[in-house]
């Protein structure tokens, strides 16, 4: 708001100063020319505050728009019999301070071009502000759409994310009941995070909060998987504060996971960093495995995988990008977001 009055106030300082260099054209001094122009422009510039918030009390009508452009003119009218008399006011003030006597010194041949200008001065005026009003409003509806949008892939994600983990504790069931108890413990600590996502709308939360939900998913995982799964995490302190989407790394790591270490009889090494370098944190999740077949996998219809890309679309609008890739040793999902840190505006 601040910031649209001065840069407001700043528009207007430029035409004064235009309008004064026109006058000096006439031969007039700095200081006449000045006070000439301000008594001219600024009736009109302190209308035109009211002129902006037209919108808020008229509104611009979907239908009828005779009764709508007929209060337009009444409002013109005013503004032009309002600005005349303010500047009939300014030159009467002027002239009592620089000449000591009540009087108004106005070429009354002038008043046509005034009439022009305010006209002008209106029709420009009102014409920004709806336009800036149908701008507003549009995005206003860009907004809702991306929330309803999040909230719609967050509904489909929260039964993803449950489904899968029940599906990775049945193995257990049937193979070790005491570790099975164990794991159910961990899928409570689970569960508490995703529950709270789902009931408070979270999109984003810091890498730490990101981090500690992925390591204990693994900790459940290797209950299931033991020494087949291999895992190192590891990120500076320094991106730990920085916002990513919920569940963005344990959906990588799950696919990592399921498609190139749980299938093999070796299991597999199972590698997650984050970086930051050019104002992009980088979080990268590499997995040993046959990297060609597993990079089509991911390519392909994996539902955890196509909601993560709907959501960083929906978030960033382009400004995040996740890459699948075959590496030496097997398959490289790499997720690039701008750094955010924690509690930054994301509206």
């Amino acid at each position: 708001m601040k910031r649209g009055v001065l840069m407001y106030a700043l528009i207007w300082v430029v035409l004064i100063a235009i309008y004064t260099i026109g006058l000096l054209g006439l031969q007039m001094s700095i200081s006449l020319a000045l006070r000439n122009a301000i008594a001219q422009l600024l009736p009109d510039a302190l209308l035109g505050l009211a002129v902006m918030r037209l919108p808020a009390v008229l509104p611009w009508p979907e239908e009828r728009r005779d009764r709508f452009f007929a209060i337009l003119v009444g409002l013109l009218i005013a503004f032009i019999v309002i600005a005349g008399a303010g500047w009939i006011g300014l030159v009467a003030v002027d002239s009592m301070i620089f000449r000591g006597k009540f009087a108004v010194p106005i070429e009354w041949r002038l008043l046509p071009f005034r009439v022009m200008n305010d006209v002008l001065i209106f029709c420009m005026l009102t014409g920004i502000a709806y336009a800036r009003e149908t701008a507003q409003r549009a995005a206003r509806a860009e907004t809702l759409r991306a929330r309803a949008s999040l909230e719609a892939l967050r509904s489909q994600l929260n039964p993803h994310f449950i489904f899968n983990t029940f599906h990775a504790l049945v193995g257990l069931v049937r193979r070790d009941p005491a570790i099975a108890e164990s794991g159910l413990e961990k899928l409570g600590d689970l569960l508490r995070y995703s529950l709270r996502v789902h009931r408070d709308g979270i999109d984003e939360v810091p890498l730490r909060e990101e981090l500690a939900f992925v390591e204990s998913y693994l900790q459940l995982e290797h209950l299931r998987l033991g020494d087949r799964l291999r895992m190192r995490v590891d990120a500076p302190e320094a991106t730990l504060e920085y916002l990513v989407p919920t569940f963005a790394v344990q959906i990588l790591v799950e696919n990592a996971i399921r498609h190139a270490i749980a299938p093999r009889a070796a299991g597999g090494f199972l590698d997650v960093r984050a970086d930051e370098a050019d104002g992009r944190l980088r979080i990268a999740v590499q997995d040993e495995g046959d990297g060609e077949a597993i990079a089509e996998r991911f390519e392909g219809s994996r539902m955890g995988l196509r909601l993560l890309q709907d959501r960083l679309t929906a978030l960033y609008r382009g400004g995040a990008s996740l890459e699948l890739r075959s590496v030496e040793r097997g398959t490289r999902a790499e997720l690039q977001l701008p750094v955010r840190p924690r509690g930054e505006d994301e509206s």
